[in-house]
């Protein structure tokens, strides 16, 4: 997969960035909802936060892609 930061991103790497913003969005629309940060409130952040930031730089820098000969080598064959 090549990231965002080669000149021709794959559409994977979009998906992730989107993702990854909508994430950051929810979270912000939950902490504006709230009246006060319980502590069910914090740990979603917690959780959430982490997992946007995962997939924003798995956006940027890219994920390696198997080769296509990959699946018929695990048969031994």
């Amino acid at each position: 997969m090549n990231g965002l930061i080669s000149s021709t991103p794959s559409q994977s790497a979009v998906r992730l960035t989107i993702s990854g913003f909508l994430l950051l969005a929810v979270q912000s629309a939950l902490l504006l909802m709230s009246p006060s940060l319980t502590r069910d409130a914090g740990t979603l952040i917690w959780v959430l936060t982490p997992l946007a930031l995962c997939a924003f730089v798995a956006a940027l820098v890219g994920v390696p892609e198997p080769p296509e000969g990959h699946w018929r080598q695990r048969h031994g064959r």
